[in-house]
């Protein structure tokens, strides 16, 4: 069982650590194509990290069963993200000759030869014991040429759009106002980087969601829906620069 705790009022009163988190756009762009690839998901992630006894009852919350206090970070916190994040670029930091990335607990290790991974899934595991990082066996790939990372398909020959996300997306009926047009474009802006001059295309769309438009649907934002749908039937597959 997984609590949700409402930590808004905290929160309000928190100063904000302003600890970069990293863009999955970014990542993306740096998962080169290689011939083998491992993804490891690491289990209760924020739970690595212990909160400091004198926050402890800052994080109190009364349920059906009693009143209790975090003494491990819990989801929910303003700054849970930037300190979970911090934790994880100092992992990686000691992953010396080790090409892997990673994105909150979301780790992939890429490598050119079979034994070259074996040899880095062998440091990278020795770090994440160092750090008392555990990994979900069940959700870890090992020694793949495909395997899915952030919503997207790593493979040996590029990155390919996941086909099961498209599906949803071409069974997205006509937007009639501006909250499913929004809704619209914020899925299509998923995959972007696979549809060529995605913003002119996205323009007539766009217009309609921006502050006191008026809601118009004509010939011009039927194409631009029909045509971000189309697009993505048949992505291309990306290739990074040499």
């Amino acid at each position: 069982m997984r609590l949700c705790v409402d930590f808004r009022k905290l929160n309000a009163t928190t100063i904000a650590d302003t600890y970069p988190l990293l863009r999955m756009d970014d990542l993306l762009t740096e998962a080169e194509s290689t011939a083998y690839m491992s993804t490891l998901d690491l289990k209760s992630g924020y739970h690595h990290i212990e909160v400091h006894e004198d926050d402890q009852d800052k994080t109190a919350f009364i349920c059906p069963f009693g009143t209790y206090k975090y003494l491990r970070m819990p989801f929910g916190l303003r700054n849970a993200p930037a300190t979970f994040q911090r934790l994880i670029d100092k992992f990686r930091a000691g992953l010396k000759n080790v090409f892997a990335l990673s994105y909150m607990d979301d780790i992939i290790i890429l490598s050119e030869t079979f034994d070259q991974h074996i040899n880095d899934l062998h440091i990278v595991f020795e770090r994440l014991s160092l750090f008392k990082l555990h990994v979900n066996r069940e959700k870890c790939h090992f020694a793949c040429d495909r395997v899915k990372y952030l919503g997207h398909w790593i493979t040996a020959n590029g990155i390919e759009v996941d086909q099961q996300k498209v599906s949803a997306i071409q069974k997205i009926p006509v937007p009639t106002n501006v909250k499913e047009a929004q809704s619209f474009l914020q899925t299509c802006s998923w995959f972007r980087r696979y549809v060529p001059n995605f913003a002119n295309i996205a323009r007539p769309l766009s217009k309609l969601t921006k502050k006191n438009a008026q809601w118009f649907w004509g010939p011009e934002q039927q194409e631009a829906f029909e045509i971000l749908r189309k697009s993505l039937i048949i992505p291309p597959v990306l290739k990074q620069p040499d």
